[in-house]
């Protein structure tokens, strides 16, 4: 099937806005900002009312004008109202989001009663998108500024990273936090303001919130989250107004967002690290590994107090499953030696028995000994101990118990 020009032209144009909206929200998913977006995005309702009733002209231009001034005043007020006030800078986002776009509703009531032709003037496409009917200038209006956008934050990423994770360093650093901070809140502002003809009012902020989100399972260095992010955001766009070129009867806005949801699905399953099939996996590894530890350590235990030799006992079925598997990982690493009757550590399993007992006994006594120590560490188990603990440390921890112990 041909694409024609003009819906190849709003395809890039998509592209972009998707890159655009990931780049800033990776900014404002690290500084914990995502509920701000929402804010925003709901806040442009009344503007764009507005500023149909003063110009009385449909014109995206016109529009987006009244939505920008919105937006920027729903961004001061979400600061300064923490300031004058004791309300929490949560409580005061929830607060502007539900007075400006409670309003905005009003105003669209009131326009479409008025016989002022509200539903012509494009407000109802500007609440869940209308990309599949927008001209391919106001495509490549969109499209041209999300690309400057996209520019200008990679352009100052450095500035943007100092500003996220340690503004005092970037104070003394010569890095003028405020005006990071205003160009951050700006780009958000702008970036929703021109993801209004695409994604509407009702989903801009999922589009800017959930390719930061999904790309946070991948990655926890600065620059790889807006790639990732700028990637998840552009995919979203591309797929989501394809699909909607497709099939007319299929809204731009919400198949953008569902395709980021996908993506974020797919992410939160897959992603390596922080996935939940990789967690999952982790989980039952470390389950394994410690049945195992306790495991050698239990014929460690047994062979200090009768013999080098230890007999097999009959246990319950539930018991006994997880001792053949124990007893198979052990063979299989060479940790213990086996015939019909008995089982005996090798000189690598004890060796490997002894070293984990001794570093979980030494961190012990070193936690009892000294006061200033996390209290949430003691809970670790022996797998962790032992990569925390390097023999050379364990001989230190040593050494300064026993010098406790006898000063």
């Amino acid at each position: 099937m041909m694409i024609s020009p003009n819906t190849l032209v709003i395809l890039l144009g998509s592209t972009a806005l998707g890159t655009c909206c990931g780049l800033v929200g990776a900014l404002m998913l690290l500084k914990r900002r995502a509920l701000l977006a929402d804010a925003i995005a709901h806040s442009t309702l009344p503007g764009i009312c507005i500023a149909f009733l003063l110009g009385g002209s449909r014109s995206l231009a016109v529009l987006g004008v009244g939505a920008l001034l919105s937006a920027l005043l729903s961004a001061t007020l979400v600061s300064w109202l923490p300031r004058i006030t004791r309300i929490r800078k949560d409580a005061a986002t929830a607060c502007v989001l539900g007075i400006l776009f409670g309003a905005g509703i009003a105003l669209v009531g009131i326009i479409q009663r008025s016989g002022l032709g509200g539903s012509a003037a494009g407000l109802d496409g500007l609440l869940l998108g209308r990309t599949a009917g927008m001209l391919r200038s106001e495509a490549l209006l969109f499209g041209i500024s999300a690309m400057m956008m996209s520019l200008i934050i990679i352009s100052l990423r450095k500035e943007l990273l100092v500003s996220c994770f340690d503004p005092r360093f970037g104070l003394s650093a010569k890095i003028p936090a405020r005006s990071i901070d205003f160009l951050q809140t700006s780009l958000l502002a702008a970036t929703i303001v021109i993801a209004l003809p695409a994604v509407g009012v009702v989903l801009t902020a999922a589009l800017v919130v959930i390719p930061a989100a999904a790309g946070r399972f991948w990655t926890d260095r600065f620059d790889v989250l807006l790639a990732i992010s700028a990637l998840i955001g552009a995919a979203s766009g591309l797929i989501g107004t394809l699909l909607s070129s497709l099939h007319s009867n299929l809204p731009a806005g919400p198949v953008i967002v569902l395709s980021a949801t996908t993506l974020f699905i797919i992410s939160l399953l897959l992603a390596p690290g922080r996935g939940w099939i990789s967690r999952h996996m982790q989980q039952r590894s470390r389950l394994q590994d410690r049945q195992v530890r306790q495991f050698l350590d239990g014929i460690l235990s047994s062979e200090l107090e009768e013999s080098s030799l230890v007999g097999l006992k009959r246990q319950p079925v539930t018991t006994a499953a997880i001792d053949r598997r124990n007893l198979v990982v052990s063979s299989r690493n060479g940790w213990i030696e086996t015939d019909s009757q008995r089982i005996q550590l090798t000189p690598e399993g004890r060796r490997r028995a002894v070293r984990a007992r001794k570093a979980l006994q030494i961190w012990r006594e070193w936690l009892t000994s000294e006061a200033s120590i996390d209290r949430d560490l003691i809970d670790l188990d022996e797998q962790d101990i032992e990569k925390i603990l390097p023999p050379d440390l364990i001989d230190t921890l040593q050494r300064s118990i026993d010098h406790r112990g006898t000063s």
